[in-house]
């Protein structure tokens, strides 16, 4: 039995959206989109469903996949020993990867040939059937020439072939269109399928109305996949989860996976947001909510989202009944010393090399770059996501700018035109430390102090809520205010746009000039405040 009566969502907080859960034997894993950032696709492990680990990337390596990624709405499953991780790759490709162990390695891509059958694929997922048959479930935009979503499934033979240099796996039948969604939203945008066979019937699970504030989770069903869509049995209780209409810290509550525990019992994962005065800057977060079947007017059993709770997922639940398990947790100060990156940190874009950076001797060493940290593409910085509405960050940095266009320092934001960075560079015989706000109306110099000629500063940014504010000093613990407080709506996704969330890191440019220059941290902290 579990040793806690209670758990706190999010399960896992921060910009983790679209999860993906599978179970094997008393082990759970689960994946997230990662969108523009990488290392791609995170893959955890929990054997509690609270307590999650992360113990790598499905998208990991150099030349893994075709182009640069940019990774929508993975599903993770297992089959025969062997763990799959399909994915839509924008713009335009469905592929999967394979791992004997979901730590990885996972191996290159393999592709389904979506744009010559003339669709506009996202969010597949793969289904075995008892016979074996693998089929696929995504949507195409294009079906009903407007912006709504068709679901549709199909037969694949997951064989990989050779076709030019790329690994492609085959479409087998007709597709079956099944729906645009279940008709009790705004808007309907019919996305997210999963497929399940529970007590001889098919649950397609599906988000629909959109990722934000009118999100939901609805379900099909069918007796036979081949049916035509009129044929399919909508569940009474459509949308078995939403937000739209309830008072709750939690909104845009959809895109979802459901799992059966070794004991029985199922549960949902899902994407949701916390908002602040109206705003959300964590990126949608991974929450967890038990769900119970219940048997509608003729009989026939559907799976609901705490029924008897009001139908929604809460920021405190009764724990799943299974042993605690409580995973690895990670030191809130790194301090470079296992030789390689910790998987907390992510790259903007896919580099084209990583001989920019190195670890030696407990200090992380990055080379400045041309690339401008308001480029659109790949940039020296080294991040992690932010997880907490109120957190510190700290770092020591050894830098000696060698002429005026070469800088280092901290930046936070959610993309190139929506963040706040320091750095540290010398316009002329002095140094000084540069506080930057960037946002759609453009890069302003917000805050310029002069600091000790020399190569050793102490950087900290302290953030509660929408507020953050910068610090410099030569000592740990003397710091002196960089500018006033700092406003971070800049990098709310209702600002920005976008799916992601914000981030935190380690910076470094030559602004368009080749360098030879590094600078070095010696350790980079990050800590909740008050653990919200």
């Amino acid at each position: 039995m579990a040793q806690f009566e209670t758990y706190t969502n999010p399960i896992i907080p921060g910009f983790y959206p679209d999860p993906s859960v599978c179970r094997v034997g008393d082990d759970y894993y689960l994946v997230n989109s990662s969108f523009e950032w990488w290392p791609g696709i995170p893959v955890w492990h929990s054997r509690d469903l609270v307590n999650w680990n992360h113990i790598g990337h499905a998208i990991h390596r150099k030349g893994q996949i075709c182009t640069n990624p940019n990774i929508w709405a993975p599903t993770i499953r297992y089959h025969q020993g062997k763990f799959y991780v399909i994915c839509t790759e924008r713009p335009g490709s469905v592929f999967f990867v394979t791992a004997d162990n979901p730590a990885g390695p996972w191996s290159d891509a393999v592709y389904f040939d979506i744009d010559k059958e003339k669709v506009s694929a996202i969010d597949p997922s793969l289904f075995w059937d008892e016979d074996g048959t693998c089929w696929l479930a995504s949507n195409d935009r294009n079906k009903s020439g407007t912006i709504k979503h068709w679901v549709w499934i199909q037969k694949v033979d997951l064989k990989p072939v050779n076709r030019g240099g790329r690994l492609e796996a085959s479409f087998v039948g007709e597709r079956n269109y099944i729906c645009d969604g279940s008709g009790v939203g705004p808007d309907n945008y019919a996305e997210g399928p999963h497929l399940f066979k529970v007590d001889g019937f098919y649950y397609l699970m599906i988000a629909e109305g959109g990722t934000w504030d009118n999100h939901a989770v609805s379900f099909l069903r069918t007796d036979d996949l081949e049916k035509s869509a009129e044929d399919w049995e909508y569940c009474p209780f459509n949308p078995v989860l939403t937000h739209r209409d309830k008072q709750s810290p939690i909104s845009a509550t959809g895109h979802a996976d459901m799992v059966e525990t070794q004991n029985g019992d199922w549960w949902l994962v899902h994407l949701g947001v916390r908002k602040q005065d109206g705003k959300h800057k964590l990126g949608r977060e991974t929450f967890l909510v038990p769900l119970q079947w219940k048997t509608d007017s003729l009989g026939r059993k559907w799976p609901l989202a705490n029924p008897d709770k009001g139908n929604k997922t809460l920021m405190e639940d009764q724990w799943p009944n299974l042993s605690w398990s409580p995973e690895k947790q990670r030191a809130n100060i790194d301090e470079f010393q296992n030789g390689t990156l910790g998987l907390q940190y992510n790259f903007y874009n896919e580099p084209e090399n990583l001989d920019w950076y190195k670890i030696v001797d407990g200090q992380l060493h990055i080379k400045l770059l041309p690339a401008k940290a308001t480029d659109k593409g790949h940039c020296a910085f080294i991040a992690r996501r932010q997880q907490h509405h109120n957190f510190n960050v700290e770092t020591e940095i050894f830098f000696h700018p060698k002429n005026e266009t070469e800088v280092a320092g901290l930046m936070t934001g959610i993309k190139n035109t929506n963040h706040i960075r320091v750095e540290i560079s010398k316009p002329g015989n002095e140094t000084m430390a540069t506080l930057y706000y960037v946002s759609p109306h453009g890069e302003k110099n917000v805050a310029r102090v002069n600091v000790p000629t020399g190569n050793h500063y102490f950087l900290r940014l302290e953030a509660r809520g929408w507020n953050f504010q910068f610090y410099i000093g030569t000592k740990k613990n003397k710091w002196v205010k960089l500018g006033g407080l700092q406003d971070a709506r800049i990098m709310s996704s209702e600002i920005a746009k976008g799916f992601t969330g914000s981030y935190v890191g380690m910076y470094a440019s030559s602004n368009g000039n080749t360098s030879d220059n590094w600078c070095r941290f010696e350790y980079f902290m990050y800590e909740p405040y008050h653990n919200n």
